[in-house]
């Protein structure tokens, strides 16, 4: 069960089982109000409605979507302040040892245990923390990367055209005709070019950097090839690119076991990183907040005994009521998930 801290004034602290409860006891109000005054045919119509949940567009018609969705993101946003609260602390024990000037044992002893939890990033942020450190909650995470002499790829003026490899389980080609006109030309080709294997790349400060997605990157740092007619590249071979990701933390920490008399050196870059991570973990405070708004806008019952009220009061209005609302009643009834009549009444 996912915790969620109640915002100041809460009687208590709301759950992901209290926001399925209240999400189950809205459409069960709803439904049940509804069909009081529905005739057979417009439930007949209701039921060919449902039929088409999902696609139907307007998730406010169907609350359990919307649940699904929420319960989704409080997991994203719990799980990436997890990993980050634990690299916090690791990378301020770890500066903290490097300012004391202690042994290089016990500095490189603790590089090697934050290397250790950064090998589990995708894991422990259930993929919602990137390599830099970044928040990815609603996208998947990249990873950004140059190529050698990259620049020359957009800035030489001969014309060529470019035969992309990527090897792996299967090899795929893509070519990419250069024109020489402009470097916003060259770069649209390439773009079209690496595009079939989700490569984006992008002009920043005259230098050409792109990026991929984390679970395409090893494939692409590995086995991503160009041929040529003999202008930017050889022809007839392909030509290994060997990609080079962005500078990271793990790349610093690298660095610091290799050589641990280099602490001080990198201290900035791990002070920088130390930045990084608090940002975030703001950045995920605020959107907790936005998460518990929207758990508090979908309550239905307000106290642990309203839905025992609802039902009692339902009950008052079928005891006064003729043969025909009751099957109206008991036609509400049989369209609600049992799941999330169990939900209510557990919440009453």
């Amino acid at each position: 069960m996912i915790q969620v801290n109640p915002r100041s004034g809460a009687a208590a602290p709301t759950t992901l089982s209290t926001a399925t409860a209240t999400a189950g006891k809205a459409e069960l109000t709803t439904r049940s109000s509804a069909t009081a005054a529905v005739s057979p045919v417009g439930q007949s119509a209701q039921k060919a409605a449902a039929a088409a949940y999902p696609d139907r567009p307007l998730i406010s018609s169907e609350p359990l979507r919307y649940n699904v969705q929420l319960n989704q993101q409080l997991t994203a946003v719990q799980q990436a302040d997890g990993f980050l609260l634990e690299t916090e602390k690791q990378l301020l024990q770890l500066n903290h040892l490097i300012t004391r000037r202690v042994p290089a044992v016990e500095v490189v002893k603790q590089a090697e245990t934050l290397q250790q939890l950064l090998a589990k990033r995708e894991s422990l942020s259930g993929g919602a923390v990137d390599r830099q450190l970044q928040l990815s909650l609603q996208s998947q995470p990249t990873v950004n990367f140059s190529l050698p002499d990259g620049a020359a790829l957009l800035h030489d003026e001969r014309p060529e055209v470019l035969t992309f490899s990527l090897a792996g389980r299967q090899r795929a080609i893509s070519a990419a005709e250069l024109d020489g006109s402009s470097p916003q030309q060259n770069l649209l080709r390439l773009n079209q070019a690496l595009g079939k294997w989700g490569i984006h790349g992008q002009l920043s400060g005259g230098q050409l950097n792109f990026e991929v997605g984390e679970q395409r990157w090893p494939e692409v740092s590995q086995h991503l090839s160009v041929q040529g007619s003999g202008e930017r590249y050889p022809q007839g071979q392909f030509y290994p690119l060997k990609p080079q990701a962005e500078n990271g933390l793990e790349e610093t920490l690298q660095q610091l076991v290799r050589a641990p008399g280099s602490g001080s050196a990198l201290l900035g870059s791990l002070e920088q990183s130390l930045e990084t991570v608090t940002r975030q973990r703001r950045t995920l405070q605020v959107t907790r907040g936005r998460v518990q708004q929207r758990i508090d806008s979908m309550a239905t019952f307000n106290g642990p005994s309203s839905a025992l009220q609802a039902a009692e009061d339902v009950a008052a209005r079928l005891r006064k009521a003729d043969f025909s609302s009751v099957s109206q009643a008991l036609a509400g009834q049989a369209n609600v998930q049992g799941a999330r009549v169990r939900n209510v009444l557990a919440a009453a």
